[in-house]
């Protein structure tokens, strides 16, 4: 029986509850540690051993994930710094050109919804044109290279025009101009529609002139319609730029400088995030494995001093001696939490 219990006790893990009762009782009748002893006890220093190889194995992992991610976040971290500091020099070029000026910036309309307007009108263009140079009778995809260039000259022919009557012409000049024209070019437009809309309904009542009188007027029409995108691509750039060309540029590099420095600064604060996470799991495992060997010791000691004749040893009232790691520390995420004020787009 008794090698049966030896043996039983040789497969169990030291770390057993179990098993350290029965070490805590078989040195507390031997009075081991001795009474005067400050060093801890044999079965007492494996336990502590044991749980330090689990903590330093967590934090070699953990250093491995975390070197992964701090030089990542060390170049966001330096690029978004560079961005700042020329944010700031655009910033105080744009006020001082405010205060030279004696006024803010003046675009009526949204430098955002500009450029998707003229996105939207190159697309709407290629469609019409592809129409019209499908009737010469070349390839297909010569038809498509002549429409698509038409489709990207147009809509940006007229926002350079736009944005040089803007910046060249007097304000008072520039409005009338624009005042004038629109109701041309809108006009032409519908007219233009409204002639297409005759000739479908005569085209679908079968008129013996219909076809060749829709071929005369169709060239109206499509002159029409090119005008009205043209003038639309003007009009919108006419009024999403300032008048004042150092303003208009200064404004442009600094709501181009802001977004840019904003998708950085999510990219930092997502991957800041990561890295803090990291960091906090790796601590929080570590002193979980590190209570857990200071529970077991406690345990032993309590079983050693139940079993004692002597009084404990001075060692008994220390806490487990554990060696220093060099932990992490997380980085700053106050300032990358709140939105940058930015700029009026």
């Amino acid at each position: 029986m008794e090698l049966a219990a030896v043996l039983k006790q040789r497969f169990v893990p030291f770390t057993d509850e179990q098993r350290i009762q029965i070490e805590g009782q078989r040195d507390g009748e031997r009075n081991q540690p001795e009474m005067g002893s400050f060093s801890p006890a044999p079965f007492e220093q494996a336990l502590i051993a044991n749980g330090e190889r689990k903590a330093q194995r967590a934090y070699q992992k953990a250093s491995a994930r975390i070197s992964r991610l701090q030089p990542v976040y060390q170049m966001l971290q330096r690029r978004y710094n560079d961005m700042a500091g020329r944010q700031k020099a655009v910033a105080e070029r744009f006020e001082a050109r405010k205060r030279e000026l004696g006024r803010d910036v003046s675009m009526p309309f949204p430098s955002r919804f500009h450029w998707g307007l003229i996105l939207f009108l190159g697309i709407g263009e290629f469609p019409l044109n592809t129409v019209v140079f499908r009737l010469f009778g070349e390839p297909e995809f010569l038809t498509y290279v002549m429409a698509s260039t038409l489709a990207i000259t147009i809509p940006l022919l007229g926002l350079f025009i736009g944005l040089n009557m803007r910046q060249s012409l007097p304000r008072t000049a520039g409005n009338i101009l624009i005042g004038l024209l629109t109701p041309i070019a809108v006009g032409a437009a519908l007219f233009g529609i409204s002639v297409l809309r005759g000739v479908y309904i005569s085209t679908q009542a079968g008129a013996p002139d219909a076809l060749q009188t829709s071929q005369n007027e169709m060239q109206y029409i499509l002159f029409s319609l090119n005008i009205l995108v043209f003038f639309a691509a003007l009009v919108s750039s006419f009024y999403a730029h300032d008048p004042d060309e150092k303003l208009d540029v200064t404004h442009s590099s600094l709501v181009f400088l802001d977004r840019k420095r904003n998708r950085v600064r999510h990219k930092l604060f997502t991957l800041g995030m990561k890295l803090n996470g990291e960091i906090q799991r790796a601590k929080s495992q570590i002193d979980q494995i590190r209570a857990l060997t200071n529970q077991r010791v406690a345990l032993y000691r309590q079983t050693n001093m139940r079993f004692r004749q002597l009084l404990p040893p001075p060692s008994f009232r220390r806490d487990p001696d554990y060696p220093s790691l060099k932990l992490w520390e997380e980085v700053p995420l106050d300032e990358l939490q709140g939105v940058d004020a930015g700029v009026d787009r």
